[in-house]
């Protein structure tokens, strides 16, 4: 099978390519940047999303659609181009896949879609009201998904992700970026009071999410890939201080113009993957132990730049 990844040198796309090409399949990465590893069965093609890849797309049976500006900080500091590439770029890959061989597309959404939550746990149908332009362009994104597979009967599937971490994750995120105070023996940062609820999914999880989607996922459905362990921030920030044997605690500073301002932050957001579940996925590694792996990789790989992605 000929795979399209885009956005595959990115930090859960590098983790598909590797996936896929581990299952033998032919895989093509779109990006900006150069994948940072090379296989005999990998190709990449360094292009934007904006632009026009009919031609690169054309030999390719499954589109993996990962390429976006990434996150609520970053698509603050980059608004414009945060939408361009999120929607337009995305736009321009379902019209891209128009009259070729693709038989399906897994568009990666994100669970900013759904914004402070009207219900818990967060079900596929749940209300969805975005806080961030990036959840904005996530959910715009989506519409356009719906569209397509209506006006053109294509098959498209959005995936929203819960909190990714993992190994090799980009210090831009909650995770790398508390265990990097803790190796370097400072306390983590925790605004408000901590008392805020994720659920964190290990970057394994989510890949066999996605393929489970591809493989199984019903035409035009948007699923939830999350582990629905539940952890406070404050609880996220002691059980990395306890996995290092440390004497830290997390240093509370609230909420402000300085640190987070507190009509953006979400207090719950806790999923349902009974969907997901449905299709006989299950998340396999805990938060304890994804935890201890990831904080494990990045005690013997801090410093090693040419291993981290965004």
């Amino acid at each position: 099978m000929k795979i399209m990844v885009t956005g595959g040198n990115g930090f859960i796309g590098h983790t598909l390519v590797g996936h896929l090409l581990n299952e033998g399949n032919d895989v093509k990465v779109i990006d900006i940047k150069p994948i940072k590893f090379t296989h005999e069965k990998l190709e990449f093609v360094k292009k934007s999303v904006l632009e026009d890849i009919r031609w690169e797309m054309k030999d390719c049976d499954i589109v993996y659609h990962l390429a976006a500006e990434l996150g609520v900080v970053n698509s603050d500091k980059k608004p414009l181009n945060t939408l361009a590439v999120n929607i337009d770029g995305t736009i321009n890959v379902f019209r891209c896949a128009l009259g070729t061989n693709v038989k399906k597309i897994v568009y990666t959404s994100s669970s900013e879609v759904y914004g402070e939550a009207r219900e818990i746990p967060l079900k596929e149908d749940s209300p969805k009201s975005p806080v961030s332009i990036y959840g904005v362009s996530k959910l715009t994104a989506e519409m356009y998904a719906k569209g397509y597979v209506q006006e053109y009967g294509m098959d498209i599937n959005p995936v929203r992700l819960f909190n990714v971490y993992g190994p090799g994750q980009g210090f831009e995120w909650v995770v790398p970026i508390f265990i990097q105070k803790v190796l370097n023996n400072e306390s983590p940062t925790v605004f408000g009071d901590g008392s805020q609820v994720r659920c964190f999914t290990y970057i394994a999880d989510i890949v066999s999410g996605i393929e489970t989607v591809m493989k199984k996922g019903i035409k035009g459905e948007a699923y939830n890939i999350a582990n629905t362990d539940q952890i406070t921030m404050k609880e996220l920030a002691e059980s990395i201080i306890k996995i290092s044997g440390k004497t830290l605690k997390p240093k509370i500073v609230g909420f402000g113009k300085e640190t987070r301002q507190k009509e953006r932050e979400i207090i719950k957001r806790i999923p349902s993957i009974d969907k997901l579940q449905s299709l006989g996925w299950k998340p396999q590694v805990s938060i304890k132990e994804g935890f201890a792996k990831t904080y494990k990789w990045y005690k013997e790989n801090l410093g090693k730049e040419e291993l981290f992605y965004e």
